[in-house]
């Protein structure tokens, strides 16, 4: 007897290649509202990818009646048809949507502070909503990688070329308002806007890229060796090809935008590729001896400024408010305004009242600059989702988020070491800069996506 199963569903790999590769360079031809040109898009492609999901279910069903009531001697178990996946990770999403509901329906600010968080970059609860959504929507749907990958590479090359030319002086798309260039903003680029949005979407595609080229060498699965033969998918020449002059363009933007943490988290990924490729026993031991040697380099390094500087000088006991562009500041009164109300946090979109009217009250000062260079002094937002997530929602819903982070870097492991894939590379890549960073429309809606394809990989 023969098992049979429906095929992966069309509808919602297409809706995949849309959110990582054209939703990117989608925007309203203004950096001056792309914040709310973007969630704009980001609402519609919502319901644009849970009518993709209803018609995949409908397919399915048709699919799976036709072979119940023709195949003859054919066994369809309940499990074909849709992707092996662990419950353990919907209980942890739901129970973290569920405390991020409550945190807004008990917070002492109105619907009009925490629904949509227009004053603090769209991230209101119902941008939280439509995370989710995108969440569940593909950790319950068949896809093909192969296409997504392909179209990331693709969504990539439109980005690096919009790029090239504002840096040769011109304005594609009209992006810049009238007067302004990447030689007066340089912190605005591409199709994302700011260069900490950039990066972060750059090393979302980065990591898809590299472990969509390094699968057939990391696939222990017999007969995946990396051959050329077109009707071999993603697996061939001509794809790896695709990804590797993809990676390259990625990663060139990520070197030349120059944002730390676009650094460090791509020496996270490769640290993590390079492991992989040992044997186990090795493994720890050599972990353990570049994070000595790191550390050693940052307590005798001899600078004067940048990050690993103000690392040195935190480890020698010499920390600055200032340090990590007022970050530090930011993160340590962020900490104390937590502890107003640990368990539910102020609500989706309540930072920038909450936090401005705390260091009012308590007469704490961001300061202005760091030797004689000006910082900004001025924050809406944590600059560090995990902490965002604790001032918004409180505890629970912070170590929830970490737990479905952990859950799907650990997916598939051996020992304490996470054997990663495209996608849960992609989530280990955006978990690093998300220390450096916060959730934004911009960006945050890819992320949700491959976290709910990395449990279906």
């Amino acid at each position: 007897m023969q098992s049979v199963q429906p095929k992966n569903g069309y509808a919602m790999t297409a809706a995949a290649c849309v959110w990582l590769g054209l939703f990117p360079l989608l925007q309203g031809g203004t950096y001056t509202r792309i914040t709310h040109d973007k969630w704009i898009i980001m609402l519609i492609l919502t319901g644009v990818t849970l009518t993709c999901f209803v018609l995949d279910s409908i397919m399915f069903y048709l699919v799976r009646r036709k072979q119940t009531q023709s195949a003859q001697g054919v066994i369809l178990s309940a499990s074909e048809g849709s992707p092996r996946r662990g419950v353990v990770p919907l209980i942890l999403a739901f129970l973290l949507l569920l405390w991020t509901v409550l945190s807004c329906v008990f917070s002492s600010y109105s619907p009009e502070t925490w629904w949509t968080g227009e004053d603090v970059r769209y991230e209101g609860l119902l941008s939280q909503l439509c995370y989710f959504a995108l969440f569940f929507l593909f950790f319950f749907s068949r896809i093909h990688l192969a296409p997504v990958l392909l179209s990331a590479a693709a969504g990539a090359a439109g980005f690096f070329a919009v790029v090239m030319l504002q840096r040769a002086g011109g304005n594609p798309l009209g992006l810049y308002p009238a007067g302004r260039s990447f030689f007066t903003n340089y912190e605005f680029q591409g199709t994302i806007g700011n260069i900490d949005m950039n990066t972060g979407y750059l090393l979302l595609i980065s990591s898809l890229l590299l472990y969509g080229f390094l699968h057939p060498f990391l696939s222990k699965t017999p007969g995946v060796s990396f051959r050329l033969k077109l009707k071999a998918e993603w697996r061939n020449l001509t794809f790896a090809l695709i990804f590797l002059i993809g990676l390259a363009l990625c990663m060139y933007l990520i070197i030349s935008m120059d944002v730390q943490f676009g650094m460090i988290s791509l020496a996270a990924l490769l640290l993590f590729t390079v492991l992989r490729f040992l044997p186990r026993k090795l493994r720890l031991c050599l972990l353990i001896l570049l994070i000595v040697l790191a550390l050693l380099a940052v307590w005798f390094w001899p600078g004067h400024s940048g990050g690993v500087w103000e690392l040195h000088e935190i480890l020698h006991g010499r920390g600055r408010l200032s340090f990590g562009s007022n970050r530090v500041a930011v993160w340590t009164y962020s900490l104390r305004l937590a502890g107003e109300n640990l368990l539910l946090g102020g609500g989706s979109g309540t930072f920038r009242v909450r936090f401005n009217r705390f260091l009012k009250e308590n007469d704490l000062v961001i300061p202005k600059e760091q030797d004689g260079v000006p910082l900004p002094d001025y924050f809406d937002n944590a600059h560090n989702e995990y902490v965002g997530q604790l001032t918004d929602h409180g505890l629970p819903a912070a170590l929830l988020f970490l737990a479905l982070i952990f859950l799907s870097l650990f997916r598939r492991h051996e020992g304490w070491f996470p054997c990663l894939s495209p996608c849960s590379a992609a989530v280990l890549c955006y978990a690093v800069q998300a220390f450096f960073s916060f959730s934004v429309c911009l960006v945050a809606p890819m992320f949700w996506v491959v976290l709910g394809l990395s449990f279906r990989e």
